[in-house]
């Protein structure tokens, strides 16, 4: 495990608790580089830890706080579930099966094509 500092890892988890309840994102877009950034882990140390660390605790609590203010449609998310269910089993298989620098290249594009929708869409529309 890298040498991190338990402070700063938690005031990492901070921000990222914050942007996920804020923007609705959080591990694999800010939690994942920060953590390969930040605290020298390897990719997918960074991206299984950030599973452990914000799928059950962090969605349910947002969930929870989205659910009070009448943000979520139920019906619509139990359909999603089989399908993260599947993928997330499919597409571990495959990162554990790429090298470091392929999944962060991959990651870094996605990141970057997401970044470029978001901020040029509005001005397409």
């Amino acid at each position: 495990m890298p040498d991190s500092n338990p402070f700063a890892v938690f005031a990492t988890a901070c921000v990222v608790g914050v942007a996920s309840g804020l923007f609705g994102i959080g591990g694999g877009v800010l939690l994942v580089p920060l953590l390969v950034l930040l605290h020298h882990f390897g990719q997918h140390r960074a991206q299984g830890t950030s599973l452990v660390a914000l799928v059950p605790p962090t969605g349910l609590l947002a969930f929870i706080t989205y659910y009070r203010a009448h943000q979520v449609d139920v019906r619509t998310g139990l359909m999603i579930i089989p399908g993260v269910f599947i993928g997330g089993i499919l597409g571990g298989r495959l990162a554990v099966g790429l090298s470091a620098l392929h999944l962060r290249r991959i990651v870094a594009c996605i990141l970057f094509a997401l970044g470029a929708y978001e901020f040029l869409g509005p001005l397409l529309r």
